[in-house]
Order: structure tokens, then sequence, then C-alpha cells
């Protein structure tokens, strides 16, 4: 789907984004850009904040919404403590990828890196508590770049002016 959307949305004026999307109580959107596994779906899942969505959304004359509603989370090495809202969003309706499970209590191990450290959750937005429904926004007021540099070339965070 997102495919398509990359093909009909600048047909009509409107950019299709691989983005991570939330609001503030304010009414100020930002997005997130980055590559899988920057942490995208970790930030635009704050609890402090409205998720517009976490992967995927255009961008238009009237501001942003969300393409798939639901989100598709990394879970290799997830826990309740670290990420709760993600955590607590895998339940019945849930579909889980490349995962190991106990096949008896059909408890999830998700340390378990022996099929594939790309291991996924994919879930309805709803199952997020805060999330925004529906999921739209005005314009962002900040986007922000992730960046996995392995090479230490990039400041940690870099914040641009108009010039």
């Amino acid at each position: 789907l997102f495919g398509l959307m990359h093909y009909l949305m600048p047909k009509r004026g409107i950019l299709s984004l691989h983005s991570g999307c939330n609001m503030g109580k304010a009414g100020d959107v930002a997005l997130f850009f980055g590559l899988s596994g920057t942490g995208k779906t970790t930030l635009s899942t704050d609890p402090n904040r409205l998720l517009i969505g976490d992967d995927e959304h255009c961008w238009s004359d009237n501001g942003v919404s969300n393409i798939e509603g639901g989100c598709y989370a990394k879970c290799i090495d997830l826990s309740r403590e670290k990420e709760p809202d993600i955590f607590n969003a895998i339940k019945f309706g849930t579909v889980l990828e490349n995962v190991v499970f106990d096949e008896h209590t059909r408890e999830v191990d998700y340390a378990d890196k022996s099929v594939t450290e790309n291991t996924r959750a994919a879930y309805p937005i709803e199952y997020i508590h805060n999330a925004k429904i529906p999921c739209v926004g005005p314009h962002p007021k900040n986007v922000i770049l992730l960046a996995c540099d392995a090479f230490g070339v990039l400041p940690p965070v870099s914040k641009l002016n108009l010039a």
C-alpha cells in the first residue's frame, strides 16, 4: 500500500512520507524521519503526545495524515519497562513476525534473535491509548531527522534555522 501511495499521492500534489508523527497538547506536530531502527516508532509513541502514526504519512496543503491506520514496530528486546505503550499494544488482533514463542504457553521471547533481529508487531493504531483519531494534524512545527551514525561524523543534536 505504501508503494502505491508513493505513486498516487504526488499526482494529487500530496507528499507521501516514511515518517513517524505525533502532536502535542498545543497542536504542535512533529515529524520523525529515519531509517529502520533509528527510533521513529519509539519517539512518535510518546505517552505525553498524541500519536498520529508511527511509519507512513501524507503531507498536503491541509497538514499531515496517517496512511496506514496502524503501527509497525520492531520488537526485538521489547519489554514493558522500556516501551510500555508498544508492549501493551501487543494483544489479540496484533500480527507478530519472526518471533520465537513457547508453543505451550504462547509466550513470546522478545530477546530471542535466533530467527532474525527483524522481529515486528503490526497492530491497529487504536491499540495505543493516546492515539489521535482521526489520525490527522496541522502542518508540522518540528521536523526531526534521525540518524544512526556509526562513524561519529554527525553531531548528536543539530538545530537548523531558516538560513
